[in-house]
């Protein structure tokens, strides 16, 4: 770990440690950590979890029990060296293992909020890949794909709680229709533009596990800047 360095999330307090050679989180993640509304008990999963960004730092938030869930060693090595640092090992646990396998350590049906930054680009789009695997692996669907990823959520989630994302609205469609066949249902969606008359390019999702209809809150887009200068939101958020 040549690179090792400490972040914090939006004024968190919780010290998330990266190697900027392997992979490190971006707005991506703080702008999910701001948007999800964790249980404040129960248990909560970090699906993709990376080095632990958004359930480390979810821990500002809740006293419920968090579970880190990825597959790769590199990553996983540093969410769990936030673990001991940050002297959470009574409230967050870490699962490096494939997601498919996620079942082998979490009962179906027992997860009050799911919170997952995917990765969203397809097998298709990888030039990354022979330049830095872990990244390659954390950005495009290589170990897992929003199917599997929602499966997952749809089994772990109980009966009318939250799972939140941050995906690319360009695929919306398909998230869409992958939300509603594993019983996901949108409830709050809200869009990421650069500027106001920029093309919006992230897409923050809230959906709730239910077998019921249920109407969708298009909430008012987040513009991160304005004339070249911060918004007053966006400096809220990146704290």
């Amino acid at each position: 770990m040549s690179n090792l360095s400490q972040d914090i999330i939006s004024n968190s307090g919780v010290k998330i440690y990266q190697d900027k050679e392997l992979y490190s989180f971006n707005l991506d993640t703080i702008l999910l950590y701001n948007f999800a509304k964790p249980a404040k008990k129960g248990s909560i999963v970090d699906l993709c979890a990376g080095n632990g960004a958004i359930g480390l730092s979810l821990t500002a938030k809740t006293k419920a029990k968090i579970y880190l869930v990825e597959i790769q060693k590199q990553l996983a090595d540093l969410a769990q060296k936030g673990i001991i640092e940050n002297n959470l090992s009574d409230q967050v646990e870490l699962i490096n293992d494939d997601i498919s396998n996620v079942q082998e350590y979490i009962t179906h049906d027992t997860i009050d909020t799911i919170v997952c930054n995917p990765p969203y680009f397809p097998i298709e789009s990888h030039k990354q890949i022979k330049d830095n695997p872990v990244l390659a692996i954390a950005r495009h669907e290589l170990k897992t794909n929003l199917s599997k990823i929602l499966y997952i959520s749809k089994v772990l989630l109980k009966e009318n709680s939250h799972l939140y994302m941050v995906y690319r609205p360009e695929r919306m469609d398909e998230l869409i229709k992958c939300l509603l066949e594993n019983k996901l249902r949108p409830k709050r969606i809200r869009f990421v533009r650069t500027s106001v008359n920029k093309n919006a390019n992230l897409l923050l999702v809230d959906a709730v596990k239910t077998v019921n209809e249920s109407s969708m809150i298009v909430e008012p887009d987040l513009i991160m800047y304005e004339n070249n200068v911060l918004t007053q939101e966006a400096k809220d958020i990146l704290g």
